[in-house]
């Protein structure tokens, strides 16, 4: 589990193309069942309502940007019941909050509670 988070957030970092140096990285536990599809619609709309602007997804990951070289990722991998949220730009600081921030969204609000199948 440890090689696909930092695999994740080098991805991240190596991506934007602004030589991030400040990641920030936090995951989410998924209920058992709960699948691909849902958990990337829900990727996918915390990312919208975070208000960052959505990117092209892939097959497992929601990604999106903001101004600054800053980018985000809300990675599925519902074989392990988790989802990893990661956010890299050019200072931890730029990227922290929103990454809580995203979290937040994926769960459905800032009460918390693990995501719904």
């Amino acid at each position: 589990m440890r090689s696909v988070i930092l695999a994740t957030a080098l991805a991240a970092a190596l991506s934007s193309g602004a030589g991030a140096t400040g990641i920030s990285v936090n995951n989410e536990q998924l209920q058992a069942g709960t699948t691909l599809g849902v958990c990337m619609a829900r990727a996918a709309a915390a990312i919208g309502q975070a208000g960052i602007r959505p990117l092209n997804p892939t097959s497992s990951a929601a990604w999106g940007e903001l101004d600054g070289g800053r980018i985000f990722t809300i990675y599925c991998i519902p074989q392990n019941n988790v989802a990893i949220i990661v956010g890299a730009g050019n200072r931890y600081e730029d990227v922290d909050a929103h990454v809580t921030t995203l979290r937040n969204a994926f769960r459905g609000g800032t009460s918390g509670g693990a995501p719904v199948k």
